[in-house]
């Protein structure tokens, strides 16, 4: 037999490494320390809690600059070290390190400069790309990440190599370079696969189709809030606050994206609040589920808004149902807050006009159980107007304010003075708007008010109207005659979405006289009337809800606007225009009426076109939980249904099942037998 004891693989050594010598010593071993490497990360941590974590900016640049410094002190020793290695091997191991080091030290870079609390930083940025900065910071954020898994894991993956060729103390007899070149082989085939999903996670994000079948609809804005959006007179921003993933920004974020793509100037930006403590702080959002929306300076649009408007959707579904439900009505109310602030609308008081306590409606113990017109307050409240009332004690006796845009005359049934009259009338004539609401049983306020109709060539008869055939049903009386409805519209602007509707939406008009024209119209007057009353509908003289022989039945106007150019362009004065709008019955408006949606698409279209902002007629995305009723009928039916029926139904089938299978097994018995 052959001697083993030459044999290299039997002493547990490869043939080029040192073997012990006689006085137990060892050769020169290789020192492959680890803390510069665990000192480079310790730095990349000190950036990232000072981004996460500290919330003053002078702090936060403190612990940037050390973070950075340290990284960047810790390449130096890469590079330092791979000049003193002893081999070829652990020269091209420190190689791979210092240029891992090298793309995880760019990335932050990357961020740092980009992300920098320094205005004077920004704006270089700023004017270095131009138009294009926002798109090189989109660039960016997808960047410097990338950079720093690509260095960073491989680098990680690298140095615990190297660890374990060590004998726990730092020392190695050698360099396995196969083992360092597999260890960040291995780690970049991880960083690169998780690029790629996170590439097709961003494509399929960005490309994402839906159909929305769900019960909130909040992804679709109406057509009134684009239209805003399409006519912003100023450079607006939306900064949405939410993590990603979140239920609620999967909802919220389509909407913005398509008021986005409206073609206005609306920028759109999504921020989680974790990780941008700065500029939540600087737009007064508290946390996720915060949307704001500001004004931007023109000339310096990256400087904080100086106007902004907050909502707070919240970041759970059970939590913003309600929010949601009306994220269509309170973006439009914000908009209208911020592009077009200023406006005030006028309610003249004291002369018996409607309030505006809807609790008093119901307590039979006031004196005035009419139907106020609080939900027509807080209509234009959210639509960006301030409410104000005028009356003698704030000069109406002499001239209407300067700042009214609107004017409302809300079902008033007392004297108004010719001094008020005359004062409404010089406002009118000087470009004023006017929305008159009238009673019908107010004879003598009506023809207080004549003069004002008389400017546009019309004249109202308050004679009650009814109809026995089409009318809204509240009391289950004959006085339910009154609740008139109208299904008929002109063309004009301000009933251009019922018009739309025509045939499926009614407007209520309870306890409604009537229009007719006042001869010819006055010179330049643009006159239309909007409502017609249902055919058959006549003029209840006396009141008995009863058609007579003298009352003709036959259509009426119910409503009418008036427009007409004041000054003269051409010669440089300024152009206004004189609106006025009329309503037959001033409950058509009030919170009963209101509640109708076609009555209030009537109120508020009408103020859009008396401000002069038709554009901006549409109606507003408004989901609300409807209450299912059931008739005592229909009660029954689901109870014996789901009683009776339903386990009757079950057991039938049962019975046939079984049945069908004895038939199947005596067949098969006969046959054996």
């Amino acid at each position: 037999m052959s001697s083993n004891t030459n044999n290299p693989s039997r002493n547990g050594r490869s043939p080029g490494r040192s073997s012990p010598t006689a006085g137990g010593t060892q050769g020169a071993k290789i020192q492959l320390a680890a803390w510069p490497t665990i000192l480079f990360f310790v730095g990349l941590l000190l950036i990232f809690f000072s981004e996460r974590v500290l919330t003053s900016d002078g702090a936060q640049r403190m612990f940037d600059l050390l973070g950075f410094a340290l990284m960047a002190g810790m390449l130096l020793t890469l590079f330092g070290r791979r000049g003193s290695a002893r081999d070829s091997d652990e020269r091209q191991s420190y190689s791979w390190m210092a240029i891992d080091a090298c793309l995880v030290l760019a990335g932050a870079a990357l961020y740092l400069l980009f992300a920098a609390k320094t205005p004077a930083i920004a704006e270089k940025l700023s004017g270095l790309f131009g138009k294009k900065y926002e798109s090189a910071k989109d660039v960016v954020s997808v960047l410097w990440p990338t950079l720093v898994l690509l260095g960073g894991l491989p680098l990680m993956f690298i140095q615990r190599s190297l660890g374990t060729m060590t004998d726990g103390i730092g020392q190695a007899e050698k360099v396995e370079i196969v083992r360092v070149r597999h260890s960040g082989e291995s780690a970049l085939s991880i960083v690169l696969v998780v690029l790629f999903c996170a590439s097709i996670n961003y494509v399929a994000s960005d490309r994402n189709k839906k159909w929305d079948l769900a019960r909130f609809r909040t992804t679709r804005p109406s057509e009134a809030t684009r239209k805003i959006v399409a006519n912003l007179s100023k450079p607006l921003k939306a900064t949405l606050f939410f993590a990603n993933p979140n239920e609620v920004r999967e909802l919220v974020l389509p909407y913005f994206e398509d008021l986005q793509a409206a073609g206005g100037r609306l920028t759109l930006e999504v921020l989680d609040h974790a990780l941008e403590p700065t500029k939540a702080r600087e737009l007064g959002a508290s946390g996720n589920g915060m949307l704001v929306l500001g004004v931007l300076d023109e000339k310096n649009p990256n400087q904080a808004p100086s106007q902004r408007e907050t909502i707070n959707v919240g970041v759970t579904l059970e939590g913003s149902q309600t929010a949601l439900s009306s994220l269509d009505g309170d973006v439009q109310k914000k908009l209208l807050q911020l592009s077009r602030p200023g406006r005030i609308a006028y309610f003249t008081t004291g002369h018996g006009e409607r309030g505006f306590d809807t609790g008093g409606f119901f307590d039979l113990q006031k004196d005035d159980l009419r139907a106020p017109v609080g939900f027509l307050r807080t209509l234009l409240q959210n639509q960006g107007y301030e409410v104000k009332t005028l009356g003698v004690g704030q000069g109406l006796s002499n001239k209407v304010p300067g700042d009214a845009g609107l004017v409302i005359i809300a079902g008033a049934n007392e004297k108004i003075l010719p001094d008020e009259v005359a004062a409404l009338t010089a406002y009118v004539n000087d470009g004023g708007h006017l929305y008159i609401l009238l009673d019908p049983m107010a004879q003598a306020t009506a023809q207080d008010v004549a003069p004002l109709l008389k400017l546009i060539g019309v004249k109202y008869n308050p004679t009650m109207l009814a109809n026995d055939e089409v009318y809204a049903v509240r009391t289950q009386k004959a006085a339910d005659k009154a609740n008139i409805v109208s299904t008929s519209f002109s063309s004009h602007v301000s009933v251009t979405t019922l018009s739309r509707a025509s045939g499926r939406a009614g407007v209520i008009l309870p306890k409604s006289g009537y229009f007719e024209r006042d001869g010819a119209a006055p010179a330049g007057v643009q006159l239309d009337f909007t409502l017609r009353s249902m055919p058959k509908t006549y003029a209840d003289k006396n009141q008995n809800f009863t058609r007579d022989g003298d009352e003709a039945a036959q259509v009426f106007d119910l409503a009418a606007v008036a427009s007409k150019a004041l000054g003269d362009a051409a010669a440089g004065k300024a152009k206004k225009e004189l609106r006025m709008a009329l309503v037959g019955s001033v409950d058509a408006v009030a919170d009963l009426a209101l509640q109708n949606r076609a009555n209030a698409v009537l109120a508020l279209d009408t103020i859009k076109w008396l401000m002069q902002e038709e554009a901006l007629v549409g109606e507003t995305v408004q989901e609300t939980d409807a209450p299912i009723f059931h008739t005592k009928d229909q009660d029954k039916i689901w109870f014996y249904g789901t009683i009776i029926a339903a386990p009757a139904l079950i057991l039938g089938i049962g019975l046939l099942v079984v049945r069908r299978a004895q038939r199947k097994r005596q067949a098969r018995q006969r046959r054996a037998s």
